[in-house]
This record gives C-alpha cells, sequence and structure tokens, in this order.
C-alpha cells in the first residue's frame, strides 16, 4: 500500500475491513509488487491518520452486514475519502478469499447522531461552567477549539450519512452564539 488514498481504495472495494484484513492485503499488495510490506504498527499508524482526517471512519461489526459479534473496529470509507484502487486489487482479493461487505449507514448516522449530540452537550456543560464576567484565555480557546472540531465533523458527516441532521446544525449555532458571547465579555 503506497498512500492513504490506496487504503481509501482498498477498503471502498470491499466495504468494511478490520485493521487485521487490512494488514493482510497490504503485505499481499507487497508480495505482488516486489516491495517491502508496512509494519503492522506503520499500517496501524495510517488508519489513524486517515480516520482524524475524516477519510475513513471507524465503525462497530453491529454497523455491518452479516457479521458475527466481535471487538474488532471495521474502517469504512469516511466522507473525505478519494479511494485509489490499486491495480492488483482484485488479485489479492482472490488469493484471499475475501468478499464485499455491505454497511449499514442508517445504523452508522444514529450513532454518530448520539455522538454528536453527546459532544454537544459536554460543550454547553462546560460553557456553562466557565466565569461570565472575565473568562480565562485558556479556557476560552479550548472551548473554540473544541466547538471547531464539532463543527467540522458535522460538516464532514452531515451530507455522508442518511437522515435529517437540522436539529444537531440548531445545537451547533447556539454553542457558536454563547462562545461568542464568552469572547465579547472577555474583551470588555
Amino acid at each position: 500500500m503506497k498512500s492513504k488514498e490506496e487504503l481509501c481504495g482498498i477498503i471502498d472495494a470491499l466495504g468494511a475491513l478490520n485493521i487485521e484484513e487490512i494488514y493482510s492485503v497490504s503485505s499481499e499488495l507487497s508480495l505482488l509488487r516486489g516491495s517491502d510490506p508496512l509494519s503492522f504498527q506503520e499500517l496501524k499508524d495510517i488508519c489513524a491518520e486517515a480516520e482524524k482526517e475524516h477519510l475513513v471512519a471507524a465503525v462497530s461489526w453491529e454497523e455491518v452486514e452479516g457479521l458475527e459479534k466481535d471487538d474488532h473496529a471495521y474502517y469504512i470509507p469516511g466522507p473525505n475519502a478519494f479511494p485509489e484502487v490499486p491495480f492488483e486489487l482484485s488479485e489479492v482479493i482472490d488469493i484471499l478469499q475475501m468478499a464485499e461487505r455491505n454497511v449499514d449507514l442508517s445504523k452508522v448516522a444514529a450513532r454518530f447522531r448520539r455522538n454528536l449530540h453527546r459532544r454537544i452537550k459536554n460543550l454547553e456543560n462546560r460553557i456553562v461552567s466557565i466565569d461570565r464576567t472575565k473568562p480565562d484565555p485558556k479556557d476560552l480557546a479550548n472551548l473554540e477549539h473544541r466547538y471547531s472540531d464539532i463543527l467540522n465533523q458535522y460538516y464532514d458527516h452531515s451530507f455522508w450519512l442518511e437522515g435529517d441532521m437540522s436539529d444537531l446544525g440548531e445545537e451547533i449555532r447556539l454553542l457558536s452564539e454563547r462562545i461568542g458571547s464568552l469572547r465579547s465579555a472577555q474583551d470588555i
């Protein structure tokens, strides 16, 4: 595997893969290409980076159709993925006897909504605990960073997943107003 784009292509072609399966595919690709395979740790690091960039998303076995209960996280293409399918992938799929998996994006969307709502509520609680008369600049910077992360995650995922997320959008708008009022109090 040469890049995060190839990682996305491998996952996109097969629907959902756990880290061990990605490692097997990556190792087999390296053998076919006559190149040195990535170590397991290198591959884990690439997957972690790709997840932070929303190139891939981690889901549970419950969100992948036909899987038995297990403790693995499964990667699926994320909202920012630009998959590049390796030329040798069809041969690797035959060698490893792999089949495509289907992901229930409605279950992924429901989990995402719950998690994002929880993060919004946690941030709202943190805003309430801040001194309204003269907020500490470090506290305010932390709030703004957390808000920015929530906003980016909302925008990255709202077009990608099924269902109306306008209620979350309204909650995020209210967060922005509350942080703005704290910023104004700091500037006084």
